[in-house]
């Protein structure tokens, strides 16, 4: 059954980046992001409250939650969705799943939480010469300058995301997975959901919030096996792997999302892509790996678990 569970996580989330790709071309991204987000929020409340995921926050943790949430969700996924419009699906995955454990110790290094050792240099140097690959590849060979922009957006969010996750590592560690989950979403779409109005009201008002069944299906995937189906896998893989295996998941979804972004999405990848992609996804593998007698380094898993699963499920 955990087995069943991790294919089921790495294909729910690896299918995100294409999901998204698809409502962003039908329908205003920061509104896309924002509905997905309330609407998971609220049925992950729902979740918390049948699991005994329910306690009440304190006022000091209150103030940090919002925080967490607006650098998690609203100002992360809100740039990633934008950036989504002019980026390849399964480049948009690499980007985010492969950095965020990337930047994430790389924020935990910075913040003195955590030293450096030279596997986890090594990941360093490999992820960053990864993403500049990837960049240098967008600037000579794409014209539009939007596809840049967009690429650069994923990178600004993804490392937003991972400074929020630092930030709140240690409210995530007070409160129950379910509850945290749901809190995330709910307040950082609400907190997403009036800036969408202003800067797209106009095309809502034009074309509708769900102009067709295109959007709709791709927004119905995002709520459904984005964040239900994929939070319900990765708790449960939690409970019965650990934070240590469950981490692998970190290396596989970017792979996913570069497979079904070609298969499935008729994507078209160069060469330089591939390699780029590779080398995160070598650099992943570097730093969230660990020999399990390592103490010193252990924690950073499982922060990194802790943290993944808000945006992720």
């Amino acid at each position: 059954m955990p087995a069943l569970a991790f294919v089921a996580l790495c294909l729910a989330w690896g299918g995100t980046w294409l999901a998204i790709r698809i409502g962003v071309q039908e329908t205003p991204p920061l509104w896309l992001a924002s509905s997905r987000f309330v609407v998971a929020g609220l049925l992950l409340l729902v979740v918390a409250r049948f699991v005994g995921g329910w306690h009440r926050i304190s006022r000091p943790d209150l103030g940090r939650l919002v925080v967490m949430s607006a650098g998690a969700i609203s100002i992360c996924f809100g740039l990633i969705f934008w950036g989504e419009q002019y980026v390849e699906s399964g480049l948009a995955g690499v980007l985010v799943q492969g950095f965020v454990p990337i930047g994430l110790f790389a924020f935990a290094v910075l913040l003195g939480k955590e030293r450096v050792l030279g596997r986890q240099l090594v990941g360093l140097l490999l992820g960053l010469a990864g993403v500049a690959l990837l960049i240098l590849t967008q600037i000579r060979y794409e014209a539009d300058t939007r596809v840049l922009a967009g690429t650069v957006a994923i990178i600004v969010g993804t490392l937003i995301y991972d400074w929020a996750g630092v930030y709140g590592g240690g409210l995530l560690s007070r409160y129950p997975a379910p509850l945290m989950s749901a809190y995330e979403n709910l307040i950082g779409g609400l907190l997403l959901l009036p800036v969408s109005l202003v800067l797209e009201g106009g095309r809502l008002a034009e074309d509708g919030l769900m102009p067709n069944a295109r959007a709709f299906g791709s927004w119905l995937y995002l709520v459904v096996i984005g964040s239900m189906v994929g939070f319900t896998a990765y708790t449960y893989l939690l409970a019965k792997w650990g934070p240590t295996r469950t981490s692998a998941y970190a290396f596989v979804t970017p792979v996913v999302a570069v497979a079904v972004g070609v298969f499935v999405g008729g994507e078209q990848l160069r060469w330089q892509d591939f390699v780029g992609a590779g080398m995160v996804v070598a650099a992943v593998v570097f730093i969230v790996t660990r020999k399990r007698a390592a103490a010193d380094t252990e924690p950073l898993v499982a922060e990194t678990a802790e943290s993944e699963k808000v945006s992720r499920g």
